[in-house]
């Protein structure tokens, strides 16, 4: 307020006998003191008065009453005294201000103390300030000044404020000295550092070396508002400006894509981005020094701003109408501010200057337009660049997939085709879906990235993101950077600085940088990186140098480019982002920072988060060369368009990054990147405090982590990784970050959990449960903050008969808000069945509920979401909910939208949507209705009165500040808070989104609890934890940590069958979850059943460790953090982590706090609401008594959400059709209507308001019809004036709406049915409008129609400037000419003419022929194509037949090969294309020979077909050894790269796992397919064959050769037995670099290859060819050696350094029977390997089957083998004995998807005994008694039984006899092929080995009781596949490489990856 002398003059005359000097001749201000300590300090500050030349005249003790404040606000209310001042001698006004300035300044700075209270409110000659923490109404009564008769005044900046980012406090309250501010100021820390660093360019001659004195500008500790108040007040002071230049300077408009702004405002706000960054957020800043006083809004409109202005020239502007009582006579303008613009009242001049007039102003106030053309371009750089004949073509250094540079910098396979080629083919990111659950990157061994420690901070609640896409016109990424001059002195020079259009630069536009000379500027380029040799010590003192390097740099340059060009192998280079953030913060407190531009030349960054953290950090350009290097390459390779050239690459490229930056800056509610610039949005997690205070200052890192010391290893293992010799590193490493990967990172969401939780729930099987809880408690363990804690248990449990019952507990669980759209209606179903039956709750999701269904007890969902579309929002949606959702953010996108596109908005979507099917829809970010928190309070009391039953949830996402929100929500009243950890899964995300932004839930929910209790609202509050919870465990932690309840989403999508495929964003969900495709939708098998089991396991497991911990009842468990404690196991940098903050127990920061969630009720007042009158009027037509009732009452804007519960008592009634139509009700009011009028308004109600509304008037309107025009009394013309606030019809779906004014901000948004009229919208009218028509007879604000792809909108075009406000990307603006148009237009406009008496409306009727052709209809085209197809049955049809192909055969897709290249379809091929079966060569020819079998040839016509079929599973169970591969091959990679044609790189990815699949592709029964996901409801996908293709393609090519080892360890290996596994481990080791010798007891090598695989499955040439292979890399091969008869096994373990046992399991199982002495009985393999030596020319007689009756006893694969060789020989006849029963052709509900599919097989061998005799070989649940005796000793036949299979009591197999079943076999050679013990003992015996209970070599990570001898392969693991021995030969030898290397190896780990080194110092090169 302006002082006041009539209070104040006789006020200190009575009192202190002082004479103040005259108004405007001294200051005076109200100081925050302490009683004992304000002498001190009132003495200090006359002091300092004193040595400016100025006086205190008097203090004076503020008068205060303080009965009627908070107890919070009494126990820390301040001694307050009123400071009068005056100045020695005159001085000018402007010199008294600036003289008054500097003594708060200084005062501010030097007399504060640690302890004692110092705050000066303000000192002004014009204003004082009075404010507290005090309510609106506590503040008149506290300061009695404020009630004095005469205290008068000419203004009044009144402003109250409902703190949520901030604890409340009296400091903080408002107005500050010069503005008071509603809103976020979001680019909070990088304004203050740049306001730090402007302090070494800033200079004031008025001032001079004083000038210092005043630093820093901004005071420490201050809020948002405080800190810009500081820079608001300096640049008035010492910046020669005017207040409402300063302002404009601080928020300037949204300049740079706006069409309609003079060039010469455009030219100043250019200007002034050269001196000063946006203060960015939505914001509403009031602002007055005591003569002007005004406002200003920020770019967005993201704050209501009303004003009226009367007769007597008055002016009242508040953030709604009805404030302030006003007579509507006396009112002649009413108006809001809109987005960017100012108000501004001179009261000296007394009177008002508009926006246009007040900018034109400042803008003609220099000569700013001249002063630009100073400004430099880059298009000047590249000229000078020329014509200093420099090359304008930089070399681009050759990179591609073996570039060592790629895993230098980590980069992966799939960081390449996921994220890096998208970019540059398709200009934007690639989706993901599915959620994050690999570990953190302080909890990652592999050396993750810098940047992987940081995540994105977004907005929720206190202030909105933006829609980055649809609101464009507000975005901007154009920058200057360089040298800033001196801010304080309007200049020229200001503009001298480098204008960038964006941050990421090429190469090229980066060597004209480096070598610029242009206008005397120069660049240094400092080299980041180090020697190798100086280690990890090196790293530390290389990154202070380049510090200092880069200060001293910054005297004479203007550019400093950080560089790590020169890493290689003797080089290691720094991280990028920590060598920026250093210098930027080095610079920052050497004052240097503004004088030059820090440009980032790095390998490093390819990601859109890695651009967003380096410019967070200070970056003013980065050029991400290698990305584009790599590109390059590819493209010269092929893997790109060969048409790209390296500009068009970058372009595609940098416009991906450009999206993805907007991106990440809306969803903080950043609209510019000079603002995001050094803003430092980012939290980290898991860094030291010495990483943060050295290079991230200011920045949050809550749980420490890992060191500089730490990174600087993590550097050295990279580097070393890349350049130590690693002769098996075929490929790039990919570790699995996006997709499980054997072998790699460890997922929550891995193979075997999978499984086990299906079988589990689906069974009902316990033991299955807990291998589920064992292998999801260990990767919990290593993926998820909660894995750090241990339980601290009783050492003697408590009974369970003690423990609250499973049936209570799971009451308290909810699944998560997926929504009908997302996923399937039929899996949305199954999941609210299952929640409704065991009493806990399931979510809607934002795509609402059919009524159907929600009037259904038993398929309704009990929580029903409001989320940001507001998609089947009605009445009675919200009517028949228990729960209101209101969903504030996504766990897996924070600060983002959705969009379901128009092919997936099915009838029955569109139908439960209120929209339009095949029209897409768009979720908004939620910045509609909920731009603050008050606006959040708005919509949780609007539900609350929607259904005064329902409790109002609101759902928030973890990240630092959440607990403050949440104590914000809960003051707000919401009930009931979830908080999501970041890892939450959704159908569609970019990566970045899903990988980088938001928190632990860990983290959210201890804040949340601890913040809480804290404020004394634990109570009031019910909270809930949501996020990759899957265990008792996680439910346990949760609650110890504070939740109430439990949410859970993705483990319930498990247990219904989900595969985590993470295609949810491509509609081709193969399990029929998350897909609207109604062939995969009828593949889902989930059961309620299903999910129940699910629950009741869950909770059992819970009941248990309660038992364990102590505890009876869940209630017991929440906050108990003392039963917590930190694990002592785990990796050395997750041991760095400090938990503290977490374990914090709530109840010691504030004891004896009710935490009880939900006891204490939020206390809405409804009994106070005007709907409880307008009920009790209309109770005869709401009984059924009456049919009509006309009601007529006064309303003002305390009423609230009026008829919203009228509506509510409706549709309870009446559900969604509202009254019946005899029925009305009508309601007349008179004056200004609070917030959300006529929100959810039924049919049947008509409102009829007679003056004005507020935000939000008829929200969610639901068939009822709203009915506003001007007070008749009012004397302005209602087309000029605004009559409703902002975010009017938000979400409406049916009614009518006539508003005679103009609407504000964002009209009809989402409107999905209603009609609605209006005489002119503000900015984003009819934004993501779906249905509805809506009418416009006036003008229309910016960006009308964004994002509109349904409904039409009609405007009139009064200015002919209409097509320039529109957003043309969605919609056609067409004439208005079809006669439906017309008639329609016509009849709105005679309505709205009758209902509201409009002027405008008479006069567009009485002239409409003449203006008709003025008007414009708004068409969306994807509305159109819809209604074209409506239209036409045919073209449906024809739409339809495109859209999904049918395919008979597969000739029908590969009839031309040219054409099959190009259209086959790999996203959808595994519905399109059947499986290939025609592997083997007809049986009728291939038994006559002994040939291999296979049609190769056949098979090589289709594989690419075959490769279209696999899904490239986010969790491939092909490869996975759980169930899949053991090897881990890389699958669905070398699929995709043979689809694509790349059969060298197919081969490098397969030979990186797999040594020998020349084996594997002939032999193995192919594990893979059997686990393969579409193996589920479809074949599986043709695994094998292409593997098998990959490697005789590459020996036809020549690709593969001898791969001599490039140097010789020295070390010497036996390895014994020349198997599959002995084989692959004298490979590796060979590799390796040691010298092995193999010993093999045959006369040929191979083993089991050689001799126990017949010639027709496996040609002894192909394995001959591989034993030359190894011959000639050096392997030595010694057969007919039996170690342990002919050499000492003893010896060799002696004279060799290391011995490994790959012996075999060759001890056959026998069946001692009567009769089996006698002869033609063998063992099967002694049948196979003698035929095999006597094919390959040996002199061996061994059993042969020519016309014999032949019996095989045993089935498997050797089986098999025996049927086939037996039929070659020419078998008389041939039958095999299985004891089982018969195989089920399907699997059985024992036998579940992955586990290897016992079922009915055919193999290669029965079929063609099935051509030879007729029939298939096989006798099942058979049981051989005897051998029969020919009289000669020879067998004659076999005596059998029929034996039947049944369970007993426990559930096990029981075998029994059946009676009368004997019969006799024939037989004159029998084979027993029933499999193998175990090794032979000779070896095990001479070495004195432990052997297992199996007889098999004990080992423990494959090393024997001996240390240096080791076992591998069958006789370690028992008899198993050949696929198995070459993966256990591997790991042997890796194990054997580390023995011999003291724990280092080379050698690759499971799944081909090279496992992270322990060793932190760099590897020799």
């Amino acid at each position: 307020m302006p002082l006041n002398m009539r209070l104040l003059a006789p006020t200190m005359g009575d009192e202190q006998n002082i004479e103040l000097p005259p108004f405007g001749k001294y200051a005076t201000g109200i100081f925050y003191l302490d009683k004992l300590h304000h002498q001190e300090f009132e003495a200090k500050f006359a002091s300092l008065a004193e040595e400016l030349d100025m006086s205190v005249l008097a203090w004076r003790t503020v008068p205060t009453d303080n009965s009627s404040i908070g107890t919070v606000a009494k126990n820390t209310e301040p001694f307050m005294r009123q400071v009068f001042v005056g100045v020695k001698g005159d001085a000018p006004e402007d010199e008294l201000d600036r003289r008054f300035f500097i003594l708060r300044k200084r005062a501010s700075h030097t007399i504060p103390s640690s302890g004692k209270r110092f705050y000066i409110c303000s000192l002004s000659r014009r204003t004082i300030v009075y404010k507290g923490q005090l309510t609106s109404d506590q503040l008149w009564t506290y300061f009695p000044d404020l009630a004095d008769p005469l205290y008068d005044t000419y203004l009044a900046l009144v402003h109250t404020r409902f703190s949520t980012n901030t604890f409340p406090s009296w400091e903080r309250a408002h107005p500050l000295r010069m503005l008071a501010h509603n809103g976020e100021i979001n680019t909070l820390r990088g304004n203050v550092n740049l306001m730090k660093a402007r302090e070494g360019v800033m200079y004031n001659e008025e001032y001079g070396e004083k000038l210092k004195d005043l630093y820093p500008v901004v005071e420490p500790n201050l809020s948002d508002s405080g800190s810009a108040d500081c820079v608001l007040e300096f640049l008035v002071h010492a910046g020669n400006r005017k207040l409402p230049e300063a302002v404009m300077t601080m928020v300037p408009e949204a300049w740079h894509n706006d069409p309609t702004m003079s060039e010469e405002k455009r030219d100043y706000y250019h200007w002034a981005a050269c001196i000063m960054e946006p203060w960015d957020g939505p914001a509403l800043i009031s602002f007055t020094d005591g003569r002007f006083i005004g406002a200003i809004l920020d770019r967005n409109g993201l704050r209501p701003s009303r004003f009226y202005i009367t007769k007597d020239n008055m002016m009242i502007m508040a953030s709604e109408v009805g404030v302030y009582d006003v007579d509507p006579s006396q009112v002649i303008f009413k108006s809001r501010l809109k987005p960017g613009r100012m108000l501004l009242v001179d009261t000296q001049e007394k009177s008002v200057i508009q926006d246009v007039e007040l900018k034109q102003q400042i803008a003609r106030s220099r000569p700013h337009s001249e002063w630009l053309k100073e400004q430099i371009t880059m298009d000047e750089l590249r000229q000078t660049h020329l014509e200093a004949n420099r090359s304008s073509k930089p070399k681009y250094e050759p990179s591609g997939l073996g570039d060592k540079r790629l895993s230098l910098y980590g980069y992966s396979t799939e960081t390449i085709h996921m994220l890096l080629l998208p970019m540059v083919n398709n200009k934007k990111e690639a989706l993901g879906s599915m959620g994050n659950d690999v570990p953190l990157a302080c909890l990652s061994n592999f050396a993750p990235l810098l940047y992987d420690y940081f995540k994105q901070l977004f907005a929720q609640v206190t202030n909105p993101p933006i829609d980055p896409f649809r609101e464009k016109v507000v975005m901007s990424l154009q920058c200057p950077i360089g040298p800033e001059a001196n801010i304080l002195r309007p200049d020229p020079k200001q503009v001298h600085r480098l204008w960038l259009k964006q941050p990421v630069i090429s190469i090229v536009d980066l060597e004209v940088l480096k070598q610029t000379t242009h206008r005397n500027w120069s660049a240094h380029i400092i080299d980041i990186t180090f020697p190798v040799e100086s280690g990890p010590v090196g790293f530390l003192k290389k990154l202070q140098s380049v510090c200092e390097e880069a200060h001293q740099a910054s005297k004479d340059n203007q550019i400093i480019v950080l560089s790590d060009r020169k890493a290689g192998s003797e080089r290691v280079p720094i991280s990028s982002l920590l060598a920026l953030g250093a210098v930027h913060h080095h610079l920052i407190e050497m004052r240097a920072r503004m004088k030059v531009a820090l440009v980032v030349e790095t390998a490093e960054a390819r990601e859109v988060h890695h651009v967003c953290v380096l410019l967070g950090y200070g970056a003013d350009a980065i050029c991400p060369y290698l990305a584009l290097e790599l590109a390059s390459s590819l493209r010269d390779q092929g893997v790109l368009d060969t048409s790209l050239t390296d500009e068009v690459i970058f372009q595609n490229y940098a416009q991906a990054m450009q999206t993805g930056i907007n991106k990440v800056m809306a969803k903080m509610g950043i609209s510019t990147l000079q603002s995001y610039k050094g803003a430092q949005i980012f939290e980290a997690v898991g860094l030291a405090e010495d990483v943060i205070d050295k290079c991230f200052r200011g920045t949050h890192s809550r749980i420490g982590g890992v060191t500089l010391e730490t990174l600087a290893q993590e550097a050295f293992q990279r580097h070393g990784n890349t350049y130590c010799i690693a002769t098996d590193s075929l490929i790039l490493r990919d570790t699995g970050n996006f997709h499980w990967r054997a072998g790699g990172e460890k997922h929550l969401n891995e193979p075997a959990s999978i499984a086990a939780l299906q079988e589990s729930a689906i069974n009902k099987n316990q033991s299955a449960y807990e291998k589920f809880r064992e292998s999801t408690m260990e990767s919990v363990r290593n993926c998820m903050l909660r894995g750090r804690f241990d339980l601290r248990t009783l050492d003697e449990p408590l009974p369970l008969d003690e423990i609250e019952p499973a049936s209570e507990i799971v009451k308290r669980f909810a699944t998560g808000a997926m929504s009908f759209g997302s996923i399937s209606l039929e899996a949305h179903q199954t999941l609210a069945i299952a929640m409704n039956k065991v009493g806990g709750k399931s979510n809607t999701g934002e795509g609402g509920e059919d009524p159907e269904r929600y009037l259904d007890p038993q398929k309704r969902s009990s929580i029903k979401q409001v989320a940001s579309g507001r998609f089947g929002v009605t009445s009675s949606y919200l009517a028949h909910a228990d729960d209101l959702q209101i969903k504030m953010a996504q766990g897996a996108k924070p600060g983002e939208g959705g969009e379901l596109p128009g092919y997936k908005v099915s009838a029955e979507i569109a139908k439960t949507r209120h929209s339009v099917a095949g029209v897409g829809l768009i979720s908004p970010p939620p910045h509609h209705d909920i731009y603050s928190i008050e606006d959040l309070a708005e919509l949780i009391y609007d539900l609350k009165c929607a259904n005064p039953r329902a409790r109002i949830s609101v759902k928030l996402v973890s990240e630092v500040g959440v607990g403050v929100v949440a104590s914000g929500v809960a003051k707000g009243k919401a009930e009931h808070i979830v908080v999501s950890g970041h890892d939450g899964g959704t159908g569609a995300s970019s990566w970045t989104g899903i990988k980088n932004a938001g928190l632990p839930w860990e983290l959210g929910i201890a804040e949340t609890h601890q913040v809480l209790v804290l404020n004394n609202l634990r109570s009031r509050i019910v909270l809930q934890a949501d996020g990759q919870i899957r265990t008792g465990f996680d439910v346990v932690i949760a609650a110890l940590l504070g939740a109430d309840e439990i949410g859970f989403s993705t483990a319930p999508l498990i247990v219904m069958g989900c595969t985590m495929m993470r295609k949810c964003h491509l509609n081709t969900c193969p399990v029929g979850i998350a897909t609207q495709d109604p062939i995969l939708r009828k593949k889902f098998t989930g059961q309620p059943e299903h999910v129940i089991n699910y629950m009741f396991m869950l909770a059992e497991e819970v009941r248990q460790l309660m038992a364990k911990l102590g505890v009876r009842t869940y209630q017991e468990l929440v906050g108990r953090t003392d039963l917590l404690k930190v694990s002592e196991e785990g990796s050395a940098k997750a041991k760095m982590l400090n938990l503290n903050l977490i374990l914090t127990n709530a109840l010691h920061m504030r004891p004896g706090v009710n935490i009880k969630g939900g006891s204490q009720v939020q206390d809405f007042q409804l009994e106070n609401r005007m709907d409880n009158i307008l009920i009790e009027k209309a109770k005869g037509v709401l009984d059924g008594t009456e049919k009509t009732v006309d009601i007529e009452m006064k309303i003002n804007n305390e009423c609230r959400a009026v008829t919203s519960t009228l509506s509510y008592h409706i549709s309870c009634k009446y559900d969604e059709q509202g009254l019946p139509d005899d029925q009305h009700i009508n309601i007349r009011l008179n004056g200004s209507a609070g917030q959300s009028f006529c929100a959810f308004l039924v049919n049947g109600i008509t409102v009829t308001l007679e003056g004005d509304a507020n935000d939000y008037v008829g929200k969610g309107l639901s068939g009822g019809t709203i009915i506003i025009y001007p007070p008749k009394t009012s004397p302005f013309e209602s087309h000029l004036n605004v009559i409703v606030g902002n975010v009017c019809l938000y979400g409406a779906t049916s009614g009518r709406a006539y508003m005679r004014g103009i609407a504000s901000e964002r009209f009809a948004v989402r409107n999905s049915g209603a009609v609605a009229v209006v005489e002119g919208v503000g900015d984003h009218g009819c934004e993501y409008m779906t249905g509805g028509i809506v009418l416009i007879l006036g003008l229309t604000g910016r960006n009308f129609a964004a994002g509109m792809s349904g409904g039409i909108a009609y405007v009139w075009d009064v200015d002919g400037k209409f097509s320039t406000k529109c957003n043309p990307e969605l919609v056609e603006l067409c004439k208005l000419e079809d006669k439906e148009d017309v008639d329609l237009v016509k009849t709105l406009l005679h309505e709205f003419k009758d209902l509201t008496e409009s002027v405008i409306a008479e006069q567009l009727i009485n002239e409409f022929d003449e203006r008709r052709k003025e008007f414009v209809k708004v068409f969306p085209y994807e509305y159109q194509r819809v209604l074209k197809q409506k239209a036409t049955e045919q073209m449906v049809n024809n739409v339809q037949q495109n859209h999904e192909p049918k395919i008979q055969d597969i000739e029908d897709a590969v009839t031309d090969v040219a054409m099959e290249q190009k259209k086959l379809d790999k996203v959808r091929g595994f519905m399109k294309y059947p499986r290939e079966t025609g592997m083997y060569r007809p049986a009728e020819k291939r038994m006559k020979d002994w040939d291999e079998i296979y049609n190769f040839g056949h098979v090589r016509k289709g594989l690419r077909v075959q490769a279209a079929r696999c899904m490239d599973c986010g969790v491939p169970f092909c490869q996975s050894n759980s169930h899949g591969c053991p090897l881990g091959n890389i699958i669905p990679k070398w699929n995709f790269l043979v689809f694509q044609n790349q059969w060298r790189q197919a081969l490098n990815h397969l030979l990186q796992t797999n040594n020998f699949p020349e084996f594997t592709g002939r032999v193995c029964p192919a594990p893979c397919e059997g686990a393969c996901v579409l193996g589920i409801s479809e074949p599986s996908v043709t695994i094998k064959n292409i593997e098998c293709a990959i490697i005789d393609h590459a020996f036809e090519n020549g690709w593969i050769t001898p791969q001599i080892p490039q140097f010789r360890t020295g070390k010497q290996v036996a390895v014994v037995g020349s198997g599959p596994s002995g084989l692959a481990c004298a490979h590796q080791l060979n590799k390796a670099g040691h010298t092995v010798t193999v010993f093999e007891r045959n006369d040929r090598v191979g083993g089991l290859l050689q001799y126990g695989i017949p010639t027709m499955k496996l040609s002894k040439n192909v394995v001959q060819r591989r034993v030359d292979l190894l011959a000639a890399e050096g392997i030595t091969f010694k057969t007919n050696v039996n170690v342990g008869k002919d050499i000492s096994a003893k010896e060799l373990s002696e004279e060799y350094d290391a011995v490994v046992l790959c012996t075999g399991a060759t001890w056959p199982r026998d069946l001692p029977l009567p009769g089996r002495q006698l002869g033609g009985i063998h063992f099967a393999m002694e049948f196979l390997e003698s035929w095999q030596k006597k094919q390959l020319g040996a002199n061996h007689s061994g059993p042969h089957a020519k016309d014999k009756n032949v019996i095989i006893i045993g089935g498997g694969d050797t089986g098999c083998d025996c049927i086939a060789t037996s039929l070659r020989h020419g078998a008389a006849s041939i039958t095999t004995f299985e004891i089982l029963p018969e195989p089920s052709p399907k699997r059985t509900a024992d036998n579940p998807w992955p586990q290897w599919p016992r079922i009915f097989r055919v193999d290669y061998g029965h079929d063609e005994v099935k051509v030879r005799f007729g029939g298939d070989p096989r006798v099942f649940s058979i049981l051989t008694q005897e051998f029969l005796d020919n009289g000669q000793g020879h067998v004659s036949g076999v005596k059998t039984v029929n034996v039947e299979w049944t369970k007993d009591e426990s559930g096990r197999w029981q075998m029994n006899q059946v009676p009368g079943t004997e019969r006799v076999f024939p037989a004159d050679l029998v084979l027993l092929a029933m499999g193998f013990l175990g090794p032979e003992r000779a070896i095990a015996d001479q070495l004195e080995l432990t052997l297992d209970a199996r007889s098999n070599f004990n080992t423990k990570e494959y090393k024997t009781n001996l240390p240096n001898v080791f076992a591998a392969g069958d006789c370690r693991r028992g008899q198993s596949l050949v696929v198995w021995a070459i993966s256990e030969g591997r790991q042997a030898a890796r194990r054997v490489d580390e023995f011999l290397n003291q724990g280092q190896t080379v050698l690759p780990g499971p799944g081909g990856i090279i496992q992270p080194s322990t060793n932190p110092v760099a590897c020799p090169v």
